[in-house]
């Protein structure tokens, strides 16, 4: 009777060790979705934590990317492209805008501001041919091909080239990348039609350009936009509710001392989602109390509230090139320096003593040898438009105290409450431009609240975040 013995294999690892996967082991994406961008001569694909689908018909859904994550990807070479060239692989971020005069206008010029640019290059260049020795031991061994080889053989022959790009971190803690937003305005020119023409928009664009060695073929390139938006916490602005109990009260301010205060209450956390509102409550008391002014202001005062954007775009001015600079140990010793002339022209002048400082200091010297200063920023868009814009005649309203199931409240509690009351809320609209402060870029929002009795103008601007 036979014993089959069982097949062992000798490079049997146990369970406690590790083992390093071969060569030919492709690691999974770290993103869950892969998107793919085809031409004629290559293809793009980009992975993403996650996609969004976009507003224009038959338009496929952008890759998303938060703040923190890492822009990765590969391009794929068509075969038919030449064998060597250059493959530059860049992601740019830039601010779109038209200027305020020509936003109306169907054929208006739209700028663009960059403030974000990174870029790799890649040169391609032909496999080297394999010796002559590898090529006459590779035929004298024979083997039936496997799955495994033929596809290690085609991916050998597959041109790709892996990118990744990390979006960059300010170091201030209020300063954050622009996200991906646009905004649009209200075509006045046409109001029937009531179209939305595009105003401004901060765009992300992954671009891929080959540039082939051979003046045969021609240069191409491909690009796609993808979204780069804050990373926020799971309980965001749109769904906490804002505590009543919190609120901050600013004052108007008078060119003249009047008997009266008027004040704007805004909630303590000054940040705003862009698909919420802004809730305020403009308060007045008389001082000392005057029952008489109370009724006038509360019918005849004018209260004005609006939401001021301001938006400015600031680029480096480019300098001339600076012309060498000269030591100052180059000049000729034998010279005389023009101190020494001087002191001989002045002849009745008394001599300096010696621990009197001399013509020239070091510091002087310092500061003659110091480079000019760098030139200012040039500005080339600085805009403000109302958003939002509301008005009310006097104060409809008297402020209580809850009284729930206490008791009533007392003399000096309701002395203390204010003799006015104007309560609302302005409107947000998710197609606005969110808050931006950024390198070069600002985008910032105001509101703006005036009242207006007799001769009487009282203001305030208190700047709020829109997110």
């Amino acid at each position: 009777m036979l014993v089959r013995i069982p097949r062992r294999r000798f490079d049997s690892v146990s369970s406690g060790e590790s083992r390093q996967p071969p060569s030919s082991f492709t690691p999974a994406p770290a993103y869950a979705h892969v998107s793919t961008y085809r031409t004629l001569q290559m293809e793009m694909q980009i992975q993403s934590p996650s996609l969004k689908a976009c507003e224009m018909d038959h338009a496929p859904p952008l890759p998303v990317f938060s703040d923190h994550d890492q822009i990765r990807g590969r391009v794929i070479l068509d075969p038919s492209c030449s064998s060597s060239g250059r493959l530059v692989i860049s992601m740019k971020g830039s601010f779109l805008y038209t200027n305020k005069g020509e936003s109306s206008k169907y054929n208006a010029e739209q700028k663009s501001h960059v403030f974000l640019a990174a870029s790799t290059a890649i040169v391609v260049s032909p496999e080297p041919p394999r010796s002559a020795f590898r090529d006459a031991f590779t035929a004298s061994i024979r083997r039936r091909p496997s799955g495994s080889s033929l596809g290690t053989t085609y991916a050998s022959a597959e041109r790709s080239y892996s990118f990744n790009f990390d979006l960059p971190r300010s170091c201030r803690s209020a300063e954050e990348l622009p996200p991906s937003s646009s905004s649009f305005k209200l075509d006045d020119a046409d109001p029937l039609r009531q179209s939305l023409t595009p105003g401004h928009q901060v765009q992300y664009i992954i671009q891929a350009s080959w540039e082939p060695a051979e003046g045969i073929e021609l240069s191409t390139s491909l690009e796609t936009p993808i979204i780069v938006q804050p990373e926020r916490d799971f309980q965001s602005l749109d769904c906490s509710p804002v505590s009543q109990d919190s609120w901050l009260e600013m004052p108007l301010r008078s060119d003249r001392p009047i008997p009266y205060r008027v004040a704007i209450t805004l909630p303590s956390l000054v940040t705003f989602s862009r698909g919420t509102s802004i809730p305020f409550f403009v308060v007045f008391t008389t001082t000392p109390r005057s029952p008489s002014l109370v009724k006038e202001i509360a019918s005849d005062a004018t209260i004005s509230v609006s939401l001021i954007q301001q938006i400015q775009i600031q680029q480096t001015i480019t300098l001339p090139p600076t012309p060498p600079h000269t030591p100052t140990s180059s000049i000729d010793e034998n010279e005389p320096p023009r101190s020494a002339k001087l002191l001989k022209r002045v002849g009745g002048r008394p001599r300096r003593s010696p621990s009197s400082p001399t013509l020239y200091t070091d510091s002087s010297q310092d500061i003659r040898e110091k480079p000019l200063p760098r030139l200012p920023m040039e500005t080339s868009l600085s805009e403000t438009n109302s958003l939002h814009s509301s008005m009310c005649i006097g104060f409809p309203k008297r402020p209580r105290n809850p009284c729930g199931d206490q008791k009533h409240p007392s003399l000096a509690t309701q002395h203390m409450l204010p003799d006015g009351l104007h309560k609302s809320k302005i409107p947000l609209n998710s197609a606005m431009l969110p808050s931006i402060d950024w390198i070069g870029i600002s985008v910032k929002y105001y509101v703006d609240v005036s009242v207006l009795f007799g001769q009487d103008d009282l203001r305030v601007r208190i700047p709020v975040k829109i997110t």
